[in-house]
């Protein structure tokens, strides 16, 4: 078991899908699920799983798109400027390497370079900006970018991952995790469906462009009648040197359970019936009150007559940046919890989370 959602992670991780672009990983889930489906217009996907009873419709949500960027301009000398697609910190941007991908699915490696410190005034570094970055993949003038490399205006430029995974406290270390870890959660709950009896009707669903506003969620929000979500995330952590609080999302400490957050608070009677879930089977996991972010819950809990809507999640280590980590036993406890949900949420459960 181990082995192989550390190979779906890894398949998951390394492929790229940023925002507009989620092709590559809605066709993992495809593959991995092997079930029917139904793709939306903006290109989310809803996969079904009847059980015992049509109600209550359960939605499990994770977003299929990561970060990134494209070319919004390309310089007489060959040089590349970018547009962030979702939010970036500038500060880890300098040196990163990355692939521009031309409309032919052509990748060439490149790298976001600013002004060198050797030619910066009085050797003082200014505040980094991403409209003073660009990216060099070694093209000789613009006619070479667009003759030789077919590059373009709006062609997308990707993070170059690198996957790794330590043994020493079961660490992953590669892109994206916010949100494939999230994904491969979906894709986890989706097999252990076909084998297992719920009282209930579960869907399992991957959404488009959350990371520029929760875009694809508004759309599947709109035909996906459910009675109750979970939105899978990877949660960015707060334990690392620096940051004032309490760390609540700690690498290594247990399923993410958020509470509230600017764009959503949680409906009590639901938080009671995860808590209580977790704390009886035993599930590791960390309560959550955030003050800033959001997820596709801000879409999600408005839509129809309303829809009680909890985020669950992964921390992860440098979210929105091109490294980040992420523990296999967060991983798995946030699965756990997940069954135990698919188990043991009835029309009886259902009822009591709405009173």
């Amino acid at each position: 078991m181990k082995t192989e959602r550390l190979e779906l992670l890894k398949k998951l991780t390394l492929a790229s899908g940023i925002s507009g672009d989620e092709k590559r990983i809605r066709k993992i889930m495809q593959e991995e699920i092997k079930s029917t489906y139904k793709i939306d217009r903006m290109g989310s996907i809803v996969f079904d799983f009847p059980g015992a009873k049509e109600k209550p419709k359960i939605l499990f949500l994770a977003h299929m798109d990561e970060i990134g960027f494209i070319i919004s301009d390309i310089l007489d000398s060959g040089f590349i400027k970018i547009q962030p697609i979702g939010g970036w910190n500038p500060n880890t941007l300098p040196s990163s390497p990355i692939l521009a991908e031309n409309r032919f699915g052509e990748k060439f490696p490149g790298i976001i370079a600013n002004i060198p410190i050797h030619f910066l005034k009085n050797k003082e570094q200014k505040k980094i900006e991403i409209q003073d970055l660009f990216v060099d993949v070694g093209a000789s003038s613009k006619k070479d970018i667009i003759e030789n490399y077919k590059l373009q205006l709006g062609d997308n430029i990707v993070p170059i991952p690198n996957y790794h995974f330590s043994e020493q406290n079961r660490l992953m270390f590669s892109k994206a995790f916010d949100d494939r870890a999230g994904i491969g959660a979906v894709i986890e709950i989706a097999k252990n469906l076909k084998d297992q009896d719920h009282p209930n009707t579960t869907i399992c669903a991957g959404s488009v462009q959350e990371e520029v506003g929760t875009r694809g969620a508004v759309s599947l929000a709109n035909h996906v009648d459910a009675d109750i979500c979970f939105i899978l995330e990877g949660a960015p952590s707060d334990d690392v040197p620096g940051i004032a609080q309490k760390p609540q999302t700690a690498v290594g400490k247990g399923a993410h359970i958020r509470l509230f957050d600017p764009t959503m608070i949680v409906k009590q009677e639901l938080a009671k019936f995860v808590i209580e879930l977790a704390k009886t089977n035993n599930i590791k996991h960390q309560l959550t009150v955030r003050k800033g972010g959001g997820t596709d819950g801000r879409a999600i809990h408005t839509a129809n007559h309303g829809i009680p809507t909890m985020v669950l999640g992964v921390p992860v280590r440098y979210a929105h940046s091109h490294n980040c980590i992420s523990s296999l036993d967060d991983y798995d406890a946030l699965i756990s919890l997940c069954v135990k949900i698919v188990e043991n949420l009835d029309k009886k459960n259902l009822d009591r989370i709405l009173s």
